[in-house]
């Protein structure tokens, strides 16, 4: 009698509903991750947000863990960068105890593997979100952030006098300076383009048209040149898709006619800096000393991370180099995030990071022009890998693969990894009147 009354006062609810409550709570989980993974594409291009950007991810990642223990599944996706990129942090974290200073090499170690964190817990987001729409907002979210850098870029551009004649004046990005808002504006421009590519609607196109527009001129004005060599191999690398060889070498063609134009013009007085070689004079003799220390100790290097150059030749800090003539200074770090890598952890440490980019581009790039056609997915992955190529070229001359720029590159290729799956590339094409 009284175990009836009992259970009549506290009524047990049916398994189905008990069960919807949980799928709705997981839904909002993985929901919510999936806006704040939009939020952080937008917001990547502001780094003062980095330090709360970076904060957000780990504490997100953590949840995700016991997210997906409560739900006993595996939080782990396999992709083609797990090989290169397990090799690369097991690799680095082996030198660190050869380096010149084994507590700073481990730090920054340690800020790789958080960055390669922030490309799982984007694989594992977009999987598990269940909106098929999401790569794409993350996406146009990405453009959004973009064209508000360059909108505050080029105001500030104007504002300090900046002009066409010369870069004396350069736009920079804020809270930082031209190198970044180069680097961003590489990376963003051909995501924008294939957005435009894919887009349905007018004024769907007209934003995304103008979002081209605002990153072009920002990277124009921010003259940095190692940014305009991305485009550049972006440009060619977009015509042998579409073109093949013959469009290839035209785009080279044309290149290195508005190269010859620019030197020409320096002629007359006009960016007569830009074309200076000041600043590539500077990097080869500081290349050379790193690729002497290189033959040096070819297997473990010096020191993984940007800093162990100066910590190995001290005499070579920007305060004991004040008093020499500007032509004889050297920059005190290597300007080049593979040879920064060879540098600090040996030969092993640049193949498995070249393989990196390597395994990315293949799964992004189609191997035939056909591919292409009439797949929103395939566009989308091109861009992303046109993005991937310049950000590679751009690290060519500058070590731009960190803070929230590694954000932006790791989330790029969790969307790359994700709209090129299996089956994902026709769900894109279904959705296309929804899409932008």
């Amino acid at each position: 009698m009284n175990i009836t009354r009992l259970s009549s006062a506290h009524p047990i609810a049916p398994p189905a509903q008990a069960e919807d409550r949980y799928g709705f709570a997981r839904a909002l989980f993985w929901g919510l991750q999936g806006y704040v993974m939009v939020a952080l594409a937008c917001s990547s291009f502001f780094p003062p947000l980095f330090r709360y950007q970076e904060h957000t991810v780990i504490i997100l990642i953590v949840l995700c863990l016991v997210m997906c223990a409560m739900e006993r599944t595996t939080p782990w996706i396999r992709t083609p960068l797990d090989l290169p990129l397990w090799l690369f942090m097991v690799w680095v974290l082996c030198t660190v105890p050869f380096a010149t200073d084994p507590a700073y090499s481990f730090a920054e170690w340690k800020k790789f593997v958080a960055q390669a964190g922030v490309f799982y817990w984007s694989l594992l987001v977009l999987r598990r979100c269940g909106n098929e729409r999401l790569p794409r907002l993350v996406l146009q979210a990405l453009v959004v952030g973009a064209a508000l850098l360059s909108c505050y870029a080029l105001v500030e551009f104007a504002q300090r006098g900046g002009t066409w004649r010369d870069r004396y004046v350069r736009a920079h990005a804020y809270g930082s300076d031209y190198n970044w808002l180069s680097t961003y504006m590489v990376v963003a421009l051909p995501v924008a383009g294939s957005l435009l590519a894919v887009g349905r609607t007018a004024w769907m196109r007209a934003a995304q048209g103008l979002a081209l527009i605002l990153t072009g001129a920002a990277q124009l004005f921010s003259y940095t040149r190692g940014g305009w060599l991305g485009h550049a191999a972006q440009g060619v690398a977009l015509a042998l898709i579409v073109g093949g060889r013959r469009l290839a070498l035209g785009v080279l063609g044309g290149l290195a006619m508005i190269g010859a134009a620019l030197l020409v013009a320096s002629q007359s007085g006009i960016q007569t800096d830009t074309v200076d070689a000041k600043t590539v004079d500077t990097r080869l003799m500081v290349w050379r000393i790193g690729l002497a220390e290189v033959a040096a100790h070819p297997v473990v290097g010096i020191g993984f991370g940007n800093n162990s150059f100066i910590k190995k030749f001290p005499e070579y800090s920007v305060e004991k180099q004040d008093l020499l003539p500007e032509r004889e200074r050297i920059i005190p770090a290597m300007h080049n995030t593979f040879l920064m890598v060879t540098l600090g952890s040996g030969i092993p440490a640049l193949l498995s990071f070249v393989w990196i980019f390597v395994a990315l581009l293949r799964r992004l790039i189609p191997i035939h022009r056909s591919d292409l056609r009439g797949h929103d997915g395939s566009i989308i992955a091109v861009g992303i890998g046109l993005s991937v190529i310049g950000l590679a070229v751009r690290n060519l001359f500058d070590y731009m693969l960190m803070g929230s720029l590694a954000h932006l590159f790791w989330i790029l290729a969790a969307i790359g990894m994700m709209v090129t799956a299996a089956g994902h590339t026709t769900s894109l094409s279904r959705h296309k009147p929804d899409a932008g």
